[in-house]
């Protein structure tokens, strides 16, 4: 196993171990025994749980905005742009709800400061990447004029209270209602 997959395993586990049990009930022993990895090789590539914890958000974040970026065609209408970001968003949120969970609701108390700096960061860069495709319809005439970064962190929240809701109850939203729900609640408040 090369270096690349062994750190792909790594942070897999990393994620799924630091969702369920959070980061301070998280041991290393256990991420390294969930990857199948050596406790050696671990500390290699990660000198501390909270490095570890870090790489796990940042690097997750920066996959799911290449994610996005790479699904959206700047060229489609507006509607049908801002209908995908939505779509895109969800289906990225849901398949990926280990990371959502501890990106949106981890509790980050005893966190070294350096690396609770790199995790907003992270979180920042999640933002501004929705603001930047808000951006693109204010440019064409289809957004009204406001804070759209904090447009953008208004339908963060909303995407992850709904995506929350589908995940502890599945039976009471479909993905295609949060949808069809995200897009007329934000189409209707944010299109002239």
């Amino acid at each position: 196993m090369c270096k690349t997959d062994k750190r792909k395993k790594i942070l897999a586990a990393a994620v799924e171990l630091f969702s369920k049990r959070g980061f301070h009930q998280a041991r290393m022993d256990e991420i390294a025994e969930r990857a199948g990895v050596a406790k050696g090789t671990l500390y290699y590539n990660f000198s501390s749980k909270s490095k570890l914890f870090s790489a796990t958000v940042t690097e997750g974040i920066d996959e799911i905005i290449g994610k996005i970026r790479d699904q959206l065609d700047a060229d489609m209408p507006f509607a049908d742009h801002f209908r995908k970001l939505i779509e895109c968003n969800v289906a990225l949120y849901l398949q990926h709800s280990d990371l959502a969970r501890i990106v949106f609701n981890e509790v980050t108390s005893g966190i070294d400061d350096e690396i609770l700096e790199d995790i907003q960061t992270a979180r920042a860069r999640y933002i501004d990447c929705v603001a930047e495709q808000l951006e693109d319809g204010r440019r064409s005439g289809h957004i009204k004029a406001v804070n759209l970064r904090l447009a953008a962190v208004a339908i963060v929240g909303m995407l992850d209270n709904l995506c929350n809701q589908h995940l502890r109850n599945p039976a009471s939203v479909s993905r295609d209602e949060m949808v069809a729900l995200l897009y007329d609640l934000l189409s209707s408040g944010l299109a002239q």
